[in-house]
């Protein structure tokens, strides 16, 4: 993550109860032999997964492969999600083979049942009213600008979702939630509440999919932010290069030598492309100066730069996109001088007179 939540980021408590039941389903199946009623609560949660046809079936997927598995198997299962409820200490001491000791037709119906009760279980009007709130509702709670606001805390570069003027909380639209821990390789944390997290859709859709933060794809182990506690934003720079040069370099860079950092600064970055998308936003120093600064001269230019160089408050970070990082970029800029800077907007003027006297040639034949 860029920024690390807010520490008034409200929980969903749909996914703490569904969770929840998880737990006490696999806890009642230790020492149970058939699948009944039994196995789930007799509070409004336990009677809604239970009333829900699908979703009782996914759970009699679920007993009946652990039931052909054995009971070794049913108790490593419970004692692996009841150990690891945690996930700040999961993240500071992954395990990554949570499920080595699982057949692949138990750990499949696993994931068929922890995937349901996301995608499905979790709006049924049952399970809503136990939970005393929708997914939406939570949403909105989790943008409030007095909370974490509307950009996505793992890039800062894309809002979550636009407002819409005149339109109830309940009708606005949402972001997706991203599974830190995915559901594909975690199930378990499917309904976490602390393992989902609105995203952008860049960053879910585009960069991160299905990646796995704690093992890289040739299996190799790294460790990853704590998205509750833990943030780039104070390991990072900016820097230039060839200013002078027709086509300035501009690159992201990592301000630390501590290697858990590094390791996940790489993680974070390898995730969510932010290297690559930075650098791909800003392959165009001539383009940002005057998109950004609008400057009309040289001075006026040093000046600019200058106000952008000052840090945003927090709340500029919490509702507009890029405030971070054009902020670390107008900061680099100030540190090279004045000497570079009118170097730069020289050759700028002179390429964009040269410009302007091509047009006029073409124009006036």
């Amino acid at each position: 993550m860029l920024f690390c939540l807010a520490p008034n980021t409200p929980k969903f408590e749909i996914f703490k109860l569904l969770n929840e039941e998880l737990l006490h389903f696999l806890e009642q199946s230790v020492n149970t032999n058939a699948f009944c009623r039994a196995l789930l609560t007799q509070n409004d949660i336990g009677k809604a997964c239970w009333g829900n046809g699908p979703t009782r079936a996914k759970y009699r997927g679920l007993f009946n492969s652990l039931q052909a598995a054995g009971n070794d198997t049913k108790l490593q299962l419970f004692e692996a999600m009841r150990d690891n409820q945690d996930l700040q200490l999961l993240f500071a001491a992954p395990q990554r083979n949570l499920f080595d000791f699982m057949s692949e037709p138990c750990f499949t119906a696993l994931k068929t049942l922890c995937t349901h009760l996301y995608c499905s279980t979790k709006g049924l009007d049952a399970v809503i009213a136990a939970g005393c709130s929708d997914i939406k509702a939570h949403f909105n709670a989790y943008r409030a600008q007095a909370v974490n606001g509307n950009i996505c805390k793992a890039c800062g570069m894309e809002k979550l979702a636009p407002f819409r003027a005149e339109v109830p909380d309940g009708e606005q639209w949402r972001a997706d939630y991203d599974h830190q821990l995915c559901k594909s390789k975690y199930p378990i944390f499917a309904v976490h509440p602390d393992n989902l997290i609105p995203l952008c859709d860049v960053c879910n859709q585009d960069a991160k999919k299905a990646k796995d933060l704690f093992k890289h794809k040739n299996g190799t182990e790294r460790l990853a932010f704590y998205p509750y506690t833990e943030g780039a934003k104070d390991l990072i720079d900016i820097v230039i290069d060839n200013l002078r040069d027709p086509e300035p370099t501009i690159t992201v860079n990592w301000n630390t030598q501590d290697a858990a950092l590094r390791d996940k600064l790489k993680t974070w970055d390898e995730v969510y492309e932010i290297r690559s998308r930075v650098e791909g936003q800003f392959r165009s120093l001539e383009a940002i100066i005057g998109d950004e600064l609008r400057p009309r001269n040289s001075a006026h230019l040093v000046s600019r730069i200058s106000d952008e160089a000052r840090p945003h408050n927090i709340d500029t970070l919490k509702r507009k996109e890029w405030a971070f990082w054009h902020q670390k970029l107008f900061r680099q800029m100030q540190k090279i001088g004045e000497p570079d800077i009118e170097a730069f907007w020289a050759r700028q003027e002179f390429t964009q007179n040269q410009a302007a006297s091509g047009a006029d040639f073409i124009l006036n034949g």
